[in-house]
């Protein structure tokens, strides 16, 4: 495997590599994606302990908290790798007062420019 360095040098240097890797990127966000969908629909049974003043006490259920790390981790990293397709979308939108159309005037001073 190469350096890293290597290959931020051969992106800049090499068009194919460059494409290539940018595919591969793509594809490593739908795998994510996939994983996320695997996670959500298959339970892992685990135990937790909590440690209370009568002793601990260990319980066995679904391992919900740890599931949405996992799922949150991979969304996050879907959504740097491949923005347009998973990242959030931000719309702006501008508008006048009380949501009309935005006036433009024009003062004295800016027709003497």
């Amino acid at each position: 495997m190469p350096n890293r360095a290597t290959v931020f040098r051969w992106l800049g240097k090499y068009e194919s590599f460059s494409d290539q890797y940018a595919r591969a990127r793509e594809e490593q966000a739908q795998t994510l994606a996939d994983e996320i969908v695997y996670i959500a629909d298959n339970q892992v049974i685990g135990q937790k302990t909590v440690s209370k003043a009568t002793g601990l006490e260990i319980t066995e259920a679904d391992m919900i908290e740890h599931r949405r790390l996992q799922i949150d981790a991979r969304k996050w990293v879907a959504a740097k790798l491949l923005p347009k397709k998973y990242g959030d979308k931000i719309q702006n939108e501008h508008t006048g007062a009380n949501g009309g159309a935005i006036i433009i005037q024009s003062t004295p001073q800016d027709e003497a420019l």
